[in-house]
């Protein structure tokens, strides 16, 4: 076995391990085709600049095998527009859009970045 296959191999385990603690989410396109995918949902907020000041951010990105997105056989990389909802810590549903994706075709993952609907209680901001 080579390394790149070694890689995937380690990759499915990783981002697909339930013992992880990784999140079951649904990804759906804009011709309604939907996929329950196993991966990382990353919600980050208060980044911080270079010299460690906090600053508003919030970096919402999810991580998946490629393979586990595919329309009539073949593997599609996802696209804007396209929804992903999970569910955070606390149990609520967050629904988010699709900015763009990064696949990593050397082991076969992808990242997509979100946006987030920050209306709502989602916009309150701690000063602590």
């Amino acid at each position: 076995m080579g390394l790149r296959e070694l890689a995937q191999k380690d990759a499915a385990h990783t981002i697909e391990g339930k013992q992880a603690g990784n999140t079951v989410f649904t990804l759906s396109d804009k011709a309604r085709h939907s996929w329950e995918i196993t991966g990382f949902v990353g919600d980050i907020g208060y980044s911080v600049d270079t010299e460690g000041n906090r600053v508003a951010g919030r970096t919402v990105c999810a991580s998946f095998l490629a393979s586990r997105v595919k329309i009539n056989g073949k593997t599609v990389t996802p696209a804007p527009g396209w929804k992903l909802v999970y569910r955070n810590l606390d149990g609520e549903t967050q629904e988010s859009n699709v900015v763009f994706a990064e696949p990593d075709r050397t082991i076969g993952v992808v990242r997509v970045f979100l946006s987030l609907d920050m209306s709502g209680a989602e916009q309150a901001v701690n000063d602590d």
